[in-house]
């Protein structure tokens, strides 16, 4: 009995043992469990409730040649305030003072104010918006009013910092600025974006609603790195002369698109560019960049580099005489037609290239090349014609030139390559190959940028020129080319616009499109490309203009509008203007005061006064206040009266004064 006792109590002992053994491990476990989840729901509590946000860099400015800026962040406030941070007595003090600035600084009542702070205050509204986009000389004001001046801690006054993009070129240059955003990376801004964009910082924000954060004070804030600064090589009068001459001619012809590029012929600096397109609402918009990514069939421009090739096998020469006959070439069931029906009968090398000749040029290239069509095909191989050039700013299409034994040759092939079907060049493509003539057969990479900066300091400078090939001819060959692409202007195709005093060279071309497509009406690329000055050449240039309703021929459309470009900048490159007492030429001065367009800017570049009159004055005067020079005026409307007579030598700080009227 006694023994049944003793294991009854120790029976007892172990379940009470047991039990506490249990209920401890019960209450370690919840305990375990109680901290563990609210860590999980402190942590969820901060993650809804507290974020880093990025704070966005300053993006760096892109500059023109001439320092000017063509692309720059500005710099934007949205104010809140945090009523919850103003005491009672700060408040009431100074409420009505602040209220009389916010009057003057927002033409508002300052009852409008006073009501709504004293419902906010009242409602305990820590982020409420005062105001969007403000810029910075009224924020440097508003930080200054009463209550606001105690910051953010005391004063409530919450700031927000916001970039915005803001481009001096956006209606003649959109497309070659180009953007860095959702839509891709276009153009200037897109091709050096690692460099203008900088780093970007970081803040804590709370929450102060569903959809609104508030920055908060913390240690933890990194602040953004600006940008660096590109300068480019855009000249921004001559991006204006160029979008100028073009829509002039588009707006003319009522042309679906067209596109310029201006080049410098030692450096390969783009000065220009343009590219507009017809939009829906019948107007004239630059939304495609047309120059480097538009690869077309080039037309007759093609023929100088057929014949340059054949020039350099010594296959031919500029004395030997080809029979057109009537204009009409047959050749496996197919015929070659020039453009002047009844033929050029017998014309020599030099007067197929001048009267473009499609029969001339076809008939001896064939008669050279069709047993051994590759060795023709070589030299634009040897040239880079098949490979895109590699240009800074994304978009460049890729070229196409066919060779013997692939799929898309054929035994006419050939004879229609030498004027310029069969083939594919991008603009930009065809400008870089003709600079090179104009350069004395040095192929020159086109270069968008000189140098990238970081507070003015040079970190990257590119550089100028850069060489593609040091000589894509001989000096006769390229001699020979240089002399009938100046006959071309004087003699051939362009000779309506040759005058002795603006002499340029170069070569017109008109191109057939789609004309495989049976049913489709006719439509046709009309270009002209070339360099001026004829000797001793500064700029090349091409213009191409994309489906005309009004005219098709290169001389109708294209040339007039390379004309315009080249007589605007003559008198900044030629010095010839002035005589050896180094006074304006007489002649000069009668075409300065006849002379009523959109590049008078460049006679003040040559230090000389020209007519101004009838030009609006709200155009004409922050046009020459951007260039230094200084207006005195009176009255809205035209001018009437210059005080400096047309073709007067300006002096240094003489003063303008005009006289203007409805």
């Amino acid at each position: 009995m006694m023994k049944q006792k003793r294991y009854m109590l120790l029976y007892k002992s172990y379940f009470i043992g047991f039990l506490f053994l249990f209920i401890a491990s019960l209450i370690i476990f919840n305990l375990f469990y109680i901290q563990n989840c609210s860590y999980k729901y402190k942590k969820s509590f901060i993650e809804k409730t507290i974020r880093t946000n990025l704070i966005k860099a300053k993006r760096g400015n892109i500059y023109a040649s001439d320092s000017s800026i063509l692309a720059m962040s500005i710099i934007k406030y949205d104010i809140h305030i945090d009523f919850r941070s103003i005491s009672e007595k700060l408040f009431k003090e100074n409420i009505f003072f602040l209220c009389n600035s916010l009057e003057s600084l927002f033409k508002k009542p300052k009852n409008f104010f006073y009501k709504k702070f004293q419902y906010e205050k009242k409602k305990g509204n820590r982020y409420f918006l005062l105001v969007k986009n403000l810029d910075y000389p009224h924020f440097k004001k508003l930080r200054n009013f009463p209550i606001f001046n105690k910051g953010k801690i005391r004063g409530g006054f919450i700031v927000e910092k916001k970039n915005f993009r803001v481009h001096t070129l956006e209606s003649i240059g959109k497309r070659t600025l180009g953007y860095d955003d959702h839509r891709g990376k276009v153009g200037l801004e897109g091709a050096f974006s690692k460099y203008l964009k900088g780093k970007n910082g970081q803040r804590l924000e709370q929450r102060i609603s569903s959809n609104i954060w508030k920055p908060l004070n913390s240690g933890n804030e990194i602040d953004p790195e600006d940008g660096k600064d590109v300068y480019s090589t855009i000249d921004i009068s001559l991006q204006d002369i160029a979008y100028n001459a073009l829509l002039h001619e588009l707006t003319i012809s009522h042309a679906d698109h067209g596109c310029v590029i201006l080049m410098k012929v030692k450096s390969g600096e783009i000065s220009a560019m343009i590219n507009l397109e017809k939009t829906k609402k019948n107007i004239y918009e630059d939304l495609r960049n047309f120059s480097v990514w538009e690869c077309s069939e080039p037309g007759s421009t093609f023929k100088t580099m057929a014949i340059l090739a054949a020039l350099e096998d010594k296959k031919i020469e500029t004395d030997m005489m080809v029979n057109t006959k009537d204009g009409i070439m047959k050749l496996r069931g197919k015929k070659i037609r020039d453009s002047h029906y009844s033929g050029y009968r017998k014309m020599n090398l030099k007067q197929i290239l001048e009267h473009s000749s499609n029969v001339g040029i076809a008939k001896i290239i064939y008669k050279n090349y069709k047993e051994n069509p590759k060795k023709f095909i070589e030299h634009f191989i040897k040239w880079k014609l098949d490979k895109k050039i590699g240009i800074d700013i994304p978009g460049e299409s890729s070229p196409f030139i066919p060779k013997p034994g692939g799929d898309n040759w054929s035994s006419i092939t050939l004879p229609w390559m030498t004027f310029g079907y069969n083939l594919k060049l991008t603009p930009l493509q065809i400008l870089t190959f003709y600079n090179s003539i104009a350069n004395k057969g040095i192929m020159i990479k086109p270069i968008f940028i000189r140098d990238i900066k970081f507070y003015g300091k040079s970190i990257k400078k590119y550089p100028i020129p850069i060489v593609m090939n040091p000589s894509i001819a001989s000096k006769k060959s390229i001699k020979k080319i240089q002399n009938m692409l100046e006959g071309v202007v004087k003699n051939g195709t362009a000779k309506k616009y040759y005058h002795p005093e603006y002499p340029y060279a170069g070569k017109t071309g008109t191109t057939q499109l789609d004309y495989w497509i049976k049913g489709k009406p006719l439509s046709y690329n009309s270009s002209f490309v070339g360099y001026f000055p004829a000797k001793n050449p500064k700029y090349s240039c091409i213009v191409v203009i994309s489906k005309p309703e009004k005219g098709y021929y290169g001389i109708e459309i294209a040339v007039p509008v390379f004309d315009k470009i080249a007589r605007s900048i003559y008198p900044k490159i030629v010095k010839k203007y002035l005589n050896k007492n180094n006074k304006v030429d007489i002649n000069f001065i009668k075409r300065i005061k006849e002379s009523k367009n959109s590049s008078l800017i460049h006679y003040f570049d040559q230090g000389i006064m020209p007519n101004i009159i009838s030009f609006p004055g709200k155009e004409i005067i922050p046009l020459l206040e951007n260039r230094g020079i200084k207006i005195q005026y009176k009255g809205i409307g035209k001018v009437y009266f210059q005080s400096i007579k047309p073709g007067n030598k300006l002096k240094k700080n003489k003063v303008i004064f005009l006289k203007l009227e409805e």
